[in-house]
């Protein structure tokens, strides 16, 4: 049994939609849990140590599946990224040697897999931040202090959270703001309600361009991130012949 996970529902909209319909003409259900974890470090490798802890075998692997901003000015919004470490914003991982690792075996399977979709791929460090990163002057400043190459929320509490219960993990995420880009203060409040996003559009409209890019961009990234998952099941036999690994 392979966990796909994800802090947000909106990242495994398309990929739920996928395998349902996969289900619908194979007539076999593919091996997988999906699970939302929660945004945040904390909340969200919190969830996966219960998860794990409840479901102590069977479990093949943990795959978390999400969006990340990228500090590397050469990463592209809709770029995959499948980080050969994680690392933690102010944490014992800033020592050498300290990040975690993703299982050997899911990041080459993943690497293949994006290979034979001809997908765009950086393998650069994930750092794991407690807070939206929103700003460009704050993007180049972590770049420059622990050498990564995006950040996002929950990588390192989430592989850690999996490595202490023996689980295999691997990080695949996809680039949504870019290096270049600033994000408005705004955003972490409206990603809490869509009544929220609907009173914002009627009172400020002028913020409606930049919520329009925002979405396209998150758009390109549920469909790259769909994409991908599919391929890497079938990579793997998750969709097939039902084994995990």
């Amino acid at each position: 049994m392979l966990i796909v996970a994800a802090s947000m529902n909106q990242e495994l909209i398309g990929l739920r939609q996928e395998l349902l319909e996969i289900e619908d003409v194979t007539g076999v259900r593919p091996q997988v849990e999906f699970h939302i974890l929660g945004v945040g470090p904390d909340r969200a490798g919190s969830a996966l140590a219960s998860l794990l802890e409840d479901r102590r075998s069977g479990v093949g692997g943990v795959m978390i599946l999400g969006v990340a901003g990228g500090v590397n000015p050469a990463l592209e919004s809709g770029d995959l990224l499948l980080a050969d470490r994680y690392s933690l914003q102010n944490g014992a991982s800033q020592g050498a040697g300290q990040a975690l690792r993703p299982d050997p075996q899911m990041l080459k399977s993943a690497e293949q897999t994006a290979l034979n979709l001809s997908m765009p791929v950086c393998n650069g460090g994930s750092l794991t931040v407690d807070h939206l990163v929103s700003e460009r002057e704050e993007r180049e400043d972590l770049r420059a202090q622990y050498q990564v190459d995006s950040v996002n929320m929950e990588d390192y509490r989430v592989a850690e959270a999996a490595q202490n219960a023996g689980v295999p993990f691997l990080s695949a995420r996809v680039v949504l703001d870019t290096a270049n880009e600033s994000l408005p203060g705004y955003l972490p409040g409206l990603a809490k309600s869509p009544y929220k996003v609907i009173t914002n559009v009627l009172l400020m409209p002028w913020r409606i361009p930049t919520m329009l890019r925002l979405k396209r961009q998150l758009q390109l990234g549920q469909m790259v991130l769909t994409n991908f998952a599919v391929a890497y099941m079938k990579e793997t036999g998750v969709i097939g012949n039902g084994n995990s690994r």
